[in-house]
């Protein structure tokens, strides 16, 4: 969790806000309005092999798209690093 949320600090950019969990295994991350979490995945997963799960999946009654779950369970600090360094990129554009 500490090592995701250093990565989240160092490498997003202005606009993007996340949680800091007590507890469990994943960090919130909210996107400006005009991104959309599913459409990143596909970025994502087509051009740096990084998934995520996209925020829209939690909301029943909502149409929020700007969101985003990161698990930081079972990823090294390594995979942490270079996911957070491809992720910040791809957001920038």
């Amino acid at each position: 969790r500490d090592r995701m949320l250093q990565m989240l600090k160092a490498k997003m950019p202005p606009g993007v806000t996340w949680t800091t969990p007590e507890g469990g295994m994943f960090i919130w991350v909210t996107l400006p309005k005009e991104l959309d979490g599913a459409q990143l995945l596909q970025t994502a997963l087509r051009e740096a092999r990084v998934a995520f799960v996209p925020g829209s999946s939690f909301y029943a009654n909502e149409k929020v798209r700007n969101t985003m779950r990161l698990s930081f369970s079972l990823a090294t600090d390594a995979e942490i690093d270079d996911a957070g360094a491809l992720r910040g990129e791809m957001f920038r554009k």
